[in-house]
């Protein structure tokens, strides 16, 4: 391996490694964010809205994604590899999110329909009619 070869390869490693502490600190500030939480609210609003889930989805997807990309570290920008790697986490991470965001809308609204429909119990105050 000549110099040339060598450098490239510390290059790249570099490139790597800022890549790996980049996304482990996106992820730990998103998760920090408790985005799922955030989006139940919206998702709940987009179905009373009667708004199809697929759309919901999109919105909620692309909600969160404003959110995470504005988390980037701006350090970071001028490494290809890290900032790469960072978006694919934005874009999973976004997915995930709006995923569970309308699960947990969902569930909401369901225990709320039980209790109008006197299904379910309000505690302490026995069947809801």
């Amino acid at each position: 391996m000549n110099k040339a070869q060598v450098t490239k390869s510390a290059v790249v490693a570099g490139n790597s490694a800022v890549a790996e502490i980049a996304t482990r600190e996106l992820q730990r500030r998103i998760r920090a964010k408790r985005f799922v939480d955030t989006f139940a609210e919206m998702a709940c609003d987009l179905c009373l809205e009667q708004v199809p889930p697929e759309e919901a989805f999109q919105r909620i997807q692309d909600r969160a994604m404003e959110k995470m990309v504005g988390m980037l570290d701006t350090g970071i920008l001028g490494n290809d590899a890290a900032t790469k790697r960072c978006l694919e986490v934005v874009v999973e991470e976004s997915e995930r999110v709006a995923l569970e965001a309308l699960e947990k809308g969902s569930e909401v609204l369901q225990k709320g329909l039980d209790v109008l429909d006197g299904v379910e119990l309000l505690e302490g105050l026995g069947p809801v009619n």
